[in-house]
């Protein structure tokens, strides 16, 4: 054997002349530390890939999780624009005079409002029951047109009340006892008026011919505020009815009953 250099025989049972295979030691040298290194790389990638490979499952219901979660942030993002327009309309009349009390604030279960426009005079106070903040009084009789949608991406698509057909002129009345925070008019829901009736409730109201409540006025349930009419964006003489808490909008045939039975809506988008 050669100085330096390693010599494998390698025999057949055939009794033929065997291969001798000579390496350097050098070169020995350099074959075991690539295999060691080899070894350690697939020991390695063994080490950080085995356990995901187990954990396949997990990671495509969580992968399935959060594209869920991104639906839910893409529908909550679509309906800030709507939200962000009803809260202009109700901070635009919103003054330093006007000071709604936290129904959650009070000991039993009323709201106090001095009477007249200007809420800083007067020492009478009128107590409204809890029944009668809550909007289940059909403002208008009528037929439901289009019925609540809310559950669209787009906030385009989405409608978030009834459209009541009535005649032009019908009296329209106060779903509930409240303050009427908003009487003027909006591009696309013509003359409108928004009332506050505590505890996160407001309603809206649409497309009247015209408002006869006013700003900072105080409302008994069923009172007569607006004539149904046609104006803004509309079709024909109809009212369209809103219902929000907390910034989140309610079916109103969730709380009006007769509504419930007379809806002859179909699956349509607008408003």
């Amino acid at each position: 054997m050669k100085k330096g250099f390693y010599t494998v025989h390698i025999l057949s049972d055939k009794r033929e002349k065997p291969m001798v295979l000579s390496f350097s030691a050098a070169a020995l040298r350099a074959l075991l530390i690539t295999a060691a290194i080899l070894l350690v790389i697939f020991l390695g990638a063994l080490y950080y890939y085995l356990p995901r490979a187990l954990n396949y499952n997990v990671m495509v219901e969580e992968n399935q999780q959060l594209i869920q979660d991104r639906l839910k942030v893409t529908r909550i993002l679509s309906d800030y624009n709507q939200i962000r327009q009803m809260d202009r309309y109700i901070r635009s009349v919103l003054g330093p005079d006007l000071s709604l009390p936290n129904i959650d604030s009070l000991s039993f279960d009323s709201l106090f409002i001095p009477p007249g426009s200007n809420w800083q005079t007067g020492v009478e106070e009128i107590e409204i029951s809890y029944l009668d903040n809550i909007p289940i009084y059909p403002p208008v009789d009528g037929y439901i047109t289009q019925g609540f949608t809310n559950d669209r991406i787009f906030t385009d698509e989405n409608h978030y009340g009834v459209d009541v057909a009535a005649p032009e002129g019908e009296p329209i009345k106060a779903s509930a006892s409240g303050v009427v925070v908003f009487s003027n008019w909006t591009y696309d829901l013509g003359y409108t008026l928004i009332l506050y009736h505590s505890n996160g409730y407001f309603t809206i109201y649409g497309h009247n011919l015209r408002n006869i409540a006013e700003e900072h006025q105080y409302v008994n349930r069923g009172e007569v505020i607006g004539y149904v009419g046609n104006t803004g964006v509309s079709n024909g003489p109809h009212l369209h009815f809103e219902i929000w808490r907390e910034g989140s909008p309610i079916d109103p045939q969730a709380m009006i009953f007769s509504y419930r039975r007379l809806d002859v809506s179909v699956d349509n988008t607008g408003g």
